[in-house]
């Protein structure tokens, strides 16, 4: 079976326009129900990235012509994740920015809670909070959703490539 050339990069953020637009709506969902900060979010969240990625990895393998090495189902996870995370960092800004800044403190006052309930004596919760506070402005929210999104790629890629890839079959001359 010939490999079809087919550009890895455009591939990528044709996916990963796609796996982005799946996850802001999930988040607008949350947003609207009043859920944003709830573990189900998380959860579903990564479902959509595990199986946007496993879906993207089989339709390039098949748009190549039925082959791909584990480099490439790596490499259009990694990638395709990259560009969901810009779209996604976007997002992010816009929201806790422009569309709900309130979001801000509602997400500042979860987070305390969240270290209120496992225990925390009031000064570490102090200190731990000064240093939540500078990492919860949406400027830096966005960058590390870059990055988080990239690594999640990374990981769940080198998993779903085990499975996704599918060396060239011999042809004998």
């Amino acid at each position: 079976m010939e490999q079809k050339h087919i550009s890895l990069w455009k591939s990528a953020m044709v996916y990963g326009f796609y796996l982005a637009v799946a996850l802001i709506l999930t988040s607008v969902i949350f947003y609207a129900t009043g859920n944003t900060f709830t573990k189900a979010n998380q959860y579903v969240s990564y479902l959509i990235m595990i199986l946007g990625i496993v879906l993207l990895q089989i339709n390039y393998r098949k748009s190549i012509g039925g082959a791909m090495l584990y480099g490439q189902a790596l490499g259009i996870a990694v990638v395709a994740m990259v560009f969901a995370g810009i779209i996604a960092a976007v997002y992010t800004y816009l929201l806790y920015e422009i569309i709900d800044p309130s979001l801000k403190e509602q997400l500042r006052i979860f987070t305390e809670e969240q270290m209120m309930q496992k225990g925390l004596p009031e000064a570490q919760l102090d200190a731990a909070m000064a240093i939540t506070r500078k990492f919860q402005k949406p400027v830096v929210m966005a960058v590390s959703a870059i990055f988080s999104y990239a690594i999640i790629g990374l990981v769940v890629g080198l998993i779903t490539s085990i499975f996704t890839k599918k060396a060239p079959v011999a042809t004998e001359e």
